[in-house]
Order: C-alpha cells, then sequence, then structure tokens
C-alpha cells in the first residue's frame, strides 16, 4: 500500500489527462519503486479521468514479470487488480494516503524454485546460516557449531517441497574437561540434511505444514522432534494476523506444481488506515 500511495500521489495532478499518458506514468513510479522488472505494465482505469483529483479511481491493473521488489528476490509473475478506490486528496497532497472506503484488491503471484535457491544463496541471506549451534544425537549433550552451504530448494507437485543443504561442521577448540572419547564423537565431515513436507491452506487463513520428514546423512529423524519443529513453523504462517493492523487476507488458491509455487488472494484493507507515502 506504501507504493499505491506514491503511485496516486503523483498522479493526482494529472487528472484530465489522456488514459495512455496515466498508464506509462504509472508504470514508470512503479518501476521507480522497485529494484527491476523485466516487464511491467500498469493500467489506471478512470472514467471520466478527471475522478482523480477527487480521490477516486475505478481500478488499477497490475502486471508484472520477473520482478525484482529486492536485488536478491525475483519473483516469475505478478498479476494484481483493485476494486474501485476512494481516497482523500488533501491527505494525499500531504503524503499520507487515507483510504474514505475500503480498499480490496485481489492477487496472483507466481515464485520458481530456483528464484528461491538464488535467494537462500545471496551473500546477505548465507551469512544467516552461519556458526549455528546444534546439538546432534549422541553428542553427549553438547552443541556443535556448523554452517549451512549450498541451500537448494525444490518444488516438487502435488504441493509439497523439499530443502537439502549441507552442514559443513567447524573444528571445536579442545576443553580442559573433554576425554579424548568425547573428542572422538564429534562430527568432522559434512552432513547431507534434506527437509521434504507438504503445504496446505486451512480456512483460507492460515498455512501449515503437512507431513513432514527430515533426513540426516539419509537417516530419517525421529517424528516427535521433527513435528515440534513444524509446529513451532506452522504457528508463525497465519494471516489472522494483519487483522489487528486492519488488514483482511485470504488465500484463494494454492498450489505447487514442479518447479514453481502459485498463490492467489485477495486482501481488504480498512477505510480508517492512513498510510506514509515514500514519495518525495
Amino acid at each position: 500500500m506504501e507504493i499505491l500511495a506514491a503511485v496516486l500521489t503523483s498522479l493526482l495532478g494529472l487528472g484530465g489527462a489522456p488514459g495512455f499518458v496515466i498508464d506509462k506514468t504509472a508504470t514508470d513510479l512503479l518501476r521507480g519503486q522497485l529494484f527491476y522488472a523485466e516487464q511491467l505494465e500498469v493500467r489506471v482505469d478512470n472514467t471520466p479521468n478527471f475522478q482523480i483529483l477527487q480521490g477516486r479511481v475505478d481500478r488499477i491493473r497490475v502486471a508484472g514479470r520477473g520482478v525484482y521488489p529486492l536485488p536478491i528476490l525475483r519473483i516469475q509473475a505478478i498479476d494484481l487488480e483493485t476494486d474501485p478506490i476512494s481516497i482523500n486528496p488533501a491527505t494525499l497532497q500531504s503524503g499520507n494516503l487515507e483510504l474514505l472506503e475500503p480498499a480490496q484488491a485481489a492477487v496472483r503471484v507466481v515464485v520458481t524454485d530456483t528464484d528461491l535457491t538464488n535467494l537462500l544463496r545471496s551473500p546477505i541471506v548465507t551469512n544467516s546460516f552461519q556458526g549455528l549451534r546444534i546439538e546432534l544425537p549422541g553428542s553427549n549433550g553438547g552443541a556443535e557449531i556448523f554452517d549451512l552451504i549450498n541451500p537448494e530448494v525444490k518444488f516438487l507437485g502435488g504441493d509439497r517441497i523439499r530443502v537439502t543443504t549441507i552442514a559443513k561442521p567447524r573444528p571445536l577448540p579442545q576443553q580442559p574437561s573433554q576425554s579424548p572419547n568425547q573428542l572422538s564423537k564429534q562430527v568432522t565431515e559434512p552432513l547431507a540434511i534434506a527437509a521434504e513436507t507438504g503445504i496446505r491452506i486451512v480456512g483460507g487463513t492460515r498455512i501449515e505444514l503437512s507431513a513432514p520428514r527430515i533426513d540426516l546423512q539419509g537417516v530419517s529423524i525421529p517424528d516427535q522432534i521433527t513435528n515440534r519443529f513444524i509446529q513451532g513453523l506452522n504457528r508463525i504462517g497465519d494471516l489472522r494476523q494483519l487483522e489487528a493492523k486492519g488488514i483482511t487476507a485470504r488465500v484463494l488458491k494454492f498450489e505447487v506444481t514442479s518447479g514453481q509455487l502459485q498463490l492467489i488472494g485477495f486482501a481488504s484493507m480498512k477505510s480508517t488506515k492512513t498510510i506514509q507515502s515514500s514519495s518525495p
């Protein structure tokens, strides 16, 4: 919505301009809010065009392919279409977006497993996977330090996803209390980790991982450990948390096929919402 505020703020003075001028201006403005976009088109539907001066827009449509909201994140496809939008033009001129009526939009997003793999392998994300303390079975209660390298995401179809990585151990200095037998149990060779799970949407609001399996060097980790980890992740992916901010979001379709994930949903924002525009 911050991007929408920036676009509408800049379009306010184009109320009487031809439609193609408004569309091109909106496209250029949106492109300026992104790091890069291979293809991007914005259509602003308004009859008559001068409704923009009154803070009304019939519909905004956005179609993007190869969109980079961040340098490290590529989205294969995004399509967005809004319902009529009614805003307070007085607050818009001051750099804020105040909705006079609830704003609603439908969106379709497609991401590929190749793009997600590239994201996980970017230096910014890779750094967060370094120096992890992991306690392995048979380690006598002592955690060891690993660096996760070469992560890879695979969309398998049937709404299942697999993530693999290599856990490279860091050598630990010998502690005075450690015996030679304890040192011999420290991991010295890289470990292959593979996690596979189903993904489903519950009630249109909650992203839930199902039937998970985690393998370490080809050996399955006990279900009680895997399920405890998955339960923690499931508590995070609840779209109802946005309702406290006046946003209602629902997933209408979620599909994982070979190589890509597609999500179709909609969001509604209350009319009392005021947003600070990022435009100068």
